[in-house]
């Protein structure tokens, strides 16, 4: 007869195995075989023993006995709130921001003036247009001078001339800048015109030839004109800059 397998008897006593029928039967009528069955059953039943109690400190007198050869790490330094590494990172996050709010103003800057960026020639007529009130202003006088001169018996005074020579000048210039406003260029022309004839007249200007240039060159209605383009000149002052805080001229 062939008996079982040690490995064959401990599969059927965890319950494993593929025949554990053949198993159970064959140990029903082998002796030696039912034996070893037992003999296994009893050392598996057989508990291994408990570790005794751990008395109090037992875990201090274990610790004392490997602590000697151990070495400690060192303690690092404690480090203030205002340490060196702390202020240069601190440092370059506040340079990062500068940079970046310095970038975004003068991307916002670019986008929101296209116009101003691209059409200097609207931009010089504009500027042009904020400082002509103090050459209309000068002009609005000469005229007037020259009407009350006029009228008055004897010989004006010279300084008339003096101040068409020094007018004349800066009209041509502003007269060339705002080509673009045919108003404007039309009344500055006008104006050139009178002041060459005040400026280019005898060393000594009569009441005679005072009443001949206001006849010829309709002075009345030329210090109308004037009159009016100092009221618009004034009105778009304000507009130089409507968007842009802090700006100077």
């Amino acid at each position: 007869m062939n008996h079982l397998s040690d490995e064959q008897i401990t599969e059927h006593y965890f319950g494993e195995g593929a025949n554990r029928v053949v198993v159970e039967t064959h140990l029903r009528i082998c002796s030696r075989c039912e034996q070893v069955y037992e003999e296994i059953s009893h050392a598996m039943g057989v508990r291994s023993p408990e570790p005794p109690a751990r008395e109090p400190g037992y875990g201090q007198r274990v610790w004392q006995s490997i602590q000697g050869p151990l070495r400690s790490y060192p303690k690092e330094p404690k480090r203030g709130y205002f340490s060196w590494p702390r202020l240069v990172l601190t440092t370059a996050c506040l340079i990062g921001l500068a940079a970046a709010f310095i970038g975004g103003s003068l991307w916002q800057r670019s986008r929101t003036h296209p116009t101003e960026a691209t059409n200097p020639a609207q931009a010089k007529e504009r500027v042009v247009l904020f400082i002509l009130d103090d050459h209309l202003d000068r002009s609005e006088r000469l005229l007037v001078q020259l009407s009350h001169a006029g009228g008055e018996i004897g010989d004006p005074d010279s300084s008339l001339q003096t101040e068409a020579r020094q007018l004349l000048p800066d009209n041509r210039l502003y007269r060339q800048a705002l080509s673009g406003d045919p108003a404007m260029a039309a009344a500055l022309d006008h104006l050139e015109r009178v002041l060459l004839e005040v400026a280019n007249s005898p060393d000594k200007l009569n009441s005679a030839e005072v009443g001949r240039i206001e006849q010829e060159m309709n002075t009345d209605s030329l210090l109308f004109q004037i009159r009016v383009l100092r009221a618009k000149t004034s009105r778009q002052e304000p507009k130089l800059e409507p968007s842009r805080k802090g700006a100077t001229i």
